[in-house]
Parts: C-alpha cells; structure tokens; sequence
C-alpha cells in the first residue's frame, strides 16, 4: 500500500492525465468521472489478497483488483459513492472480489454517483476480469453448503434472513472471464444470499458469461438492467426463492442466450428448496446474435416461479420454453405461474419435453396476452423501443383487471402495468450504460 502527502498526489495525478496512454471518461448525469485505467497508473491502490479489517474505499482514488480478492468473515468493506475499482487478469489468473460468508460489503452508491467496477484495459472486451461474488449463510438445496464453482467458496446454510451487506447504484462491466469449458464468472454471483441483503440499481454490462446468478438462497433484487450478457442475462438454480421487481434484461447482437434461465437441481429436479422466486414487472428485450437460439425464458430442472406484469419481446427462437416432467408438474399445479403478461414473439411458447410434448388447453389461463393460437390478441396500443415499453392495462379498453404487485407482500412496490418501467419511468436513469 502506498502513502504520500497532498502534494505528491496532485503531482502524481496530473502527471498521469497528460502522459497515459489513454484517458476514458464516463459521463453520469452532470460529473464526469475520468477513467484513467489504462494501463498501469503510479497511483493506483492496489487491493489483493485477503481484507481482514474493516476497510473503506474512497471516491477520490483509483483501485486495482489484482488476482482474487476476498473479504473474510466478521469483516465490511465499505465503499464510497463515486469510487472506481478496476480489474483484469494476471498470468492469466483473472481478478474478483469475493465476500465470504459473514462478511459485509456497503457499497452505496447514488444516480449521479455509481459505484463503478470495470475492465483496466484501454480498450475493454466482455471477459477482461471475472466479477463480484456474495457467499451468504441462506438454505439451498444442493446439500446443507456447497462449494462454488469459481474462487472455491462455501455457502448456503440455514438463515434465511443472513445479511452480506448493501449493493446499491453499482455498476458492473466487462465481467466474466473464462477459467475453462465449464467455469466462467458472472458480472454478480449471488451464492445462498440472505434476505437480510440489500440489492437495489445493479446493472451488468457486456460480461461474457450470465450476468445476475442465483445460487439458492433467499436475497431480493429490486432495480436491476443487464445489458449486453454473454450467455444469460439472469439465471437461478439451487433453491432461490427471493423476490424480484423491476427488472431490465437488453441482449445485443454480438452473444446472448436467455433473458431468464431457470432451474431447480439439474441432478434432482425435485430437490428442496425448491427455487420458487416471485416476480413482477420483469422486461426481457431479445436480439438476433447470429445462431437464431436466443430465448426469453427456459423453465427447466423443475423450476417453480410466479411471474406477473412481464414483457418478452424480440426473441429469435422462443419466448417462453418448458422442459422436463417436475417444471410440467409444477405448471399444471398452478406453482409456476405468468399472468397480466405480454409475450411477443413469433414462437411465444414451446412446450416439448424431449420425447414427450405437453399441450394445454388455454394459455391465456395464466396469461392474459399472448400470441398463442388460444392466447388473447396483443393489445395494439402495446409499443416498445429499446427499453422503453411499457403496457398500462386499462380495463375499460382491454377489459382485463389490473394486477398491483404491492398485494404480494411488503417487498413489491404498486406498478399496474406490464413492464420494468412506467410510461415516465426514469429509475433506469443517469447511472447506467446503454
């Protein structure tokens, strides 16, 4: 670690402007925010290793991550808004930042004032570094704990109300750099989170592999736009059972796979936990990235979930796809559930199973709006750009009741329409990145 007086950081700084290889900067509302990470700056702290004492990061230096960087347990990193952390990779060793089981990260940033995670690179590519990871105390179903796949940590266990800090108007690019075949990180891996959590204004971009996973566990997630994931944009397996609102998935034509893929337990579809989270007001925008397999939703592994208020558009293949008898069972008891929902694609749903193909009689059963052949008509007033659609149901002209999320329990806010955002929604506003 480094230290020096006022005056050597003003010489330092300014010397660094004027000579690097490249300055980027980052609009965000009204400052600009210099990204000075090209490259290797004189002052630039370094964090590695393990962080065993409570320890702050300020706006007004530059962090490095280098190699994986864990905070251990009964430790908080708190993180100033403003405050910049890069990262990439090492003899090819990539960095992360790793909150172990009882430990705490606050990082709160504000819209005009994210806190930012990014590639050091001057010319930054999806996969530069590998991602933020949780690891909470929260029941999963793969076993009591359970290692991850990446950075080897344990997690799960059986608080439900664990607590692993704040994450708020944090930014995450650049992520998910490639171990082998089989292990890639994520933008943010959430490993059997608590509900004790606070996850609000997260967004993802370009990462190369997913970029929000759920791994069991019990967290909420409210506020959240990836743009731009390598592979899905959100993912959850192992028994999560949280909820979500205001959600924002935007693929782009360079890779992609799912808005949403979920599973249970790929080894027992029945296993419990089961994931069974509950959504509203979810936006899922698909793009053609070249292979013509692009998905709003795969169910699958014998999911469970309640959906309400969502919109896909745009997908190339499917809109929504269901696979394997458990999540078939699941739909049929009324556990998994999409309803005041807009589906919009030229193949809305797909029911095969392998061998078997499972038909039922009325979609619109739990959806009002949908583009199969028993599905009610999409409404013509329903428009979206970028983003930016949104469908206010109006019983008058379409003759469907509202749905109001708030009526599922404390975590959902009042949002009578379909979508992440409202017609003068601005929350997506200032701090992301298109």
């Amino acid at each position: 670690m480094k230290t020096r007086n006022i005056f050597a950081v003003i010489a330092i700084t300014t010397a660094f402007i004027f000579n690097a290889c490249t300055v980027k900067e980052d609009s965000i509302g009204d400052i600009v925010i210099n990204l000075d990470s090209c490259g290797d700056a004189a002052d630039t702290v370094i964090l590695e290793g393990q962080i065993t004492t409570d320890r702050t990061l300020v706006a007004n230096e530059l962090y490095e991550l280098r190699g994986g960087v864990s905070v251990v347990e009964g430790v908080t990193l708190t993180i100033e808004p403003g405050t910049k952390i890069v990262a990439g990779s090492e003899g090819g060793v990539f960095a992360y930042l790793a909150i172990k089981q009882g430990a705490k990260i606050i990082a709160e940033g504000t819209a005009t004032q994210p806190i930012i995670f990014t590639s050091k690179e001057c010319t930054p590519n999806a996969g530069d570094w590998g991602g933020l990871l949780l690891a909470g105390k929260a029941p999963i179903n793969r076993g009591t704990v359970a290692t991850t796949e990446v950075a080897n940590l344990t997690y799960g266990g059986t608080d439900a109300a664990d607590n692993s800090g704040i994450l708020k108007y944090v930014r995450l690019e650049y992520t998910g750099g490639k171990i082998n075949a089989d292990a890639e990180y994520n933008g943010l891996s959430l490993y059997g989170v608590g509900n004790g959590t606070t996850l609000e204004y997260i967004q993802t971009f370009n990462g190369n592999d997913d970029g929000i996973e759920f791994f069991g566990g019990t967290v909420n997630l409210k506020y959240a736009v990836v743009t731009g994931a390598g592979d899905d944009s959100f993912d959850w397996t192992d028994g999560w059972s949280g909820n979500g609102q205001f959600w924002i998935a935007q693929q782009t034509t360079t890779a992609g796979d799912r808005g949403i893929e979920a599973d249970n337990l790929k080894s027992n579809n029945a296993a419990a936990p089961f994931s069974n989270p509950t959504l509203s007001n979810i936006t899922l925008i698909g793009a053609e990235d070249g292979d013509g397999k692009n998905k709003g939703i795969l169910f699958r592994r014998g999911t469970k979930a309640k959906i309400y208020n969502l919109i896909i558009k745009g997908f190339p293949s499917k809109g929504v796809e269901l696979n394997d008898d458990q999540t078939f069972t699941n739909l049929n008891d009324g556990s998994l559930i999409i309803s005041n929902s807009i589906i919009d694609n030229e193949t809305s749903f797909d029911y095969s199973d392998g061998t078997a193909t499972v038909a039922l009689e009325n979609f619109a059963t739990y959806n009002n709006y949908s583009k199969a052949t028993s599905g009610t008509d999409i409404p013509e007033s329903f428009e979206i750009s970028g983003f930016k659609g949104v469908y206010e149901y109006t019983t008058a002209v379409d003759g469907v009741d509202n749905f109001d999320p708030s009526t599922l329990g404390a975590f959902f806010d009042a949002a009578n329409y379909a979508g992440a955002l409202a017609i003068d929604g601005t929350w997506a506003s200032d701090w992301t990145r298109l």
